[in-house]
């Protein structure tokens, strides 16, 4: 049976959305975690997660590195108060297309040189 856990957490959104940003490359894609999704509320951010089962949710959970990861992403250190919801299911199914490509930050184009003559290309 799936789990979807709902983690809701308050404080400064942007500050939250690049804390959940670090901590979803530490943390990667634990064995059981199926999708991951954090999105902005009026008060902070909410995390959604898809667990294979919850004994998967609870070994990741458990896992001194993952813990490390949640620590070393700031997320506790800018939440100042939240709550979590774990809810067991049976209803879920996914789109043809598993994960979406992440917006980059892109760096301003540095300009190109002039070709001199005797130049090759």
């Amino acid at each position: 049976m799936s789990v979807l856990v709902l983690v809701h957490m308050r404080g400064k959104t942007e500050r939250l959305l690049e804390a959940s940003d670090r901590l979803a490359e530490v943390f990667g894609m634990p064995d059981g975690l199926t999708a991951q999704v954090t999105a902005p509320t009026d008060e902070g951010i909410v995390l959604m997660q898809i667990w294979e089962s919850d004994e998967h949710r609870q070994i990741a959970n458990e896992n001194p590195a993952n813990r490390e990861a949640l620590q070393s992403s700031g997320l506790l250190r800018e939440t100042l108060s939240g709550s979590a919801e774990v809810y067991e299911t049976t209803r879920v199914s996914f789109a043809d297309v598993v994960a979406a490509p992440r917006a980059r930050r892109r760096r301003p184009a540095r300009p190109k040189a002039a070709a001199t003559p005797g130049d090759t290309m």
